[in-house]
């Protein structure tokens, strides 16, 4: 049995808030419904303090209360996946969570190959995660008991996970990593940004040529606010590989529709004619409208830069085995790109190119210095 008490009244999250608000540091979760509606929305908002389990609904209570327990920086906050989590809080409650401790980060750290949540949980403590909501609707309500009892179970044993990988962290001597790096994706949280139709996001259109690119963009248009329209994501309007066809053979109407073969049946029926308003729309836009895609930057090879590249990404590399750490993580190959291109001549040059984080240098530092000999 899971034990929680769920807060869907204002006295009770008063309750809660007095409750938590006595512990140095809480397990904070969510759970949205951007896969069931439009746009990015809280549609619960988990707590523990270790002892005892809150479920706070959002669609019957007025967060706002919460913003001061989030903020409090004299109170850690426990998450897995803070920078998501994080950003969701501040677009809804207007508050940075302060300061936190993020087990998957910490994960990245210690060298996991796998940093999932249930992943985690099964290595350190022995439990198994049913993984069966991942993609529920928890906007839905009444939610029924299973699914409360799996988003209970998400902070339930986070602090304790937290204190084994504190101290596996303390073991390694990367403690240090681990405070920089939460610090790092606190103050890199911003709001969620708002949802836009752009074609040089989708996967192909750069084959088309820029009148087609035109028509493009008004199906993406349309289908963004058909969907805003219905509360869905837009993928669950029409999928974007289906809009990329549809672009391609600018059907003019609904015989080369159906032709096209970029709409299901159902979708015919249901969006047919706007679909072929939004084409000629876009086939009907003047030259001078036409999107294109920005030029790419000529610029001339620098020999010597990708030389120094891949003298640091084989130092990289061989410090990144010596620690047990993903290379990626270590050092990104676009760091190292930008400082072999900088010309650095020595390890302060490193340092003072702001680059690298703090534990960076003092890792693979020297390493990389030792390539510029």
């Amino acid at each position: 049995m899971v034990d929680f008490v769920y807060v869907d009244e204002k006295e009770g999250l008063r309750e809660m808030i007095r409750r938590l608000g006595r512990s140095r540091r809480i397990a904070v979760d969510l759970e949205s419904d951007s896969f069931h509606h439009y746009g990015d929305r809280i549609a619960l908002l988990q707590f523990s303090d270790g002892g005892r389990t809150y479920i706070v609904d959002p669609l019957r209570v007025d967060l706002d209360p919460l913003s001061g327990l989030l903020g409090d920086v004299s109170r850690e906050k426990v998450f897995h996946d803070a920078d998501y989590d994080g950003r969701m809080i501040l677009t809804f409650l207007g508050v940075k969570p302060s300061p936190v401790f993020d087990t998957m980060i910490a994960a990245r750290i210690l060298g996991k190959e796998k940093v999932g949540l249930a992943d985690l949980l099964e290595e350190y403590l022995g439990i198994s995660l049913d993984k069966a909501f991942q993609k529920a609707d928890w906007s839905r309500r009444p939610l029924d008991r299973e699914m409360l009892r799996y988003a209970a179970l998400d902070v339930l044993h986070l602090l304790e996970l937290r204190d084994r990988m504190e101290e596996e962290m303390a073991r390694l001597g990367r403690l240090d990593w681990a405070r920089e790096e939460f610090r790092l994706v606190v103050e890199g949280l911003s709001p969620m940004p708002e949802r836009k139709p752009d074609f040089a996001r989708v996967k192909g259109a750069r084959d088309l040529d820029p009148h087609r690119l035109a028509v493009l963009q008004k199906l993406l248009e349309w289908r963004e606010a058909k969907a805003r329209k219905m509360d869905l994501p837009p993928f669950k309007v029409v999928g974007t590989e289906r809009l990329l066809k549809l672009a391609q053979a600018v059907p003019r109407n609904r015989r080369e529709l159906e032709a096209s073969g970029a709409l299901s049946p159902r979708q015919m029926r249901s969006f047919g004619e706007e679909v072929l308003k939004a084409v000629e729309k876009g086939w009907r836009e003047p030259p001078e409208r036409w999107p294109r895609f920005p030029a790419p930057e000529r610029t001339r090879r620098d020999l010597e830069a990708e030389r120094v590249f891949r003298r640091f990404k084989e130092a990289r590399d061989r410090r990144a085995e010596e620690l047990g750490l993903d290379p990626g993580f270590l050092l990104p190959n676009a760091a190292l790109k930008e400082l072999a291109r900088r010309k650095p001549r020595s390890l302060e040059d490193i340092r003072k190119s702001g680059i690298l984080k703090e534990w960076q240098v003092k890792e693979v530092g020297e390493a990389l210095a030792a390539k510029l000999k």
